[in-house]
């Protein structure tokens, strides 16, 4: 009798279940933006016995250097906003 009740019941569940449409739900999906190798400027050694020249010279490269990665990683960041 429990086995027929049960039985039953199930039936009734899956029956109803069957009667429901199932729902889409949209969402917005943020995708992250790939972020490109960027090169890292080295640092240069700069020896003791350099003159000043050689130095200063040693410097603004590396200034530079470091103004052209930041011109990229800006780009990347502009580039992924979008």
């Amino acid at each position: 009798m429990r086995l027929f009740v049960l039985l039953v019941v199930s039936s009734f569940l899956f029956a109803c279940s069957s009667v429901f449409d199932p729902k889409v739900i949209e969402k917005e999906v943020y995708v992250r933006c790939p972020i490109p190798e960027v090169p890292k400027t080295p640092k240069p050694t700069i020896s003791e016995n350099a003159t000043y020249p050689e130095k200063l010279k040693s410097l603004f490269d590396y200034l530079f250097g470091l103004e052209k990665e930041n011109e990229i990683l800006r780009e990347v960041l502009e580039t992924c906003r979008q």
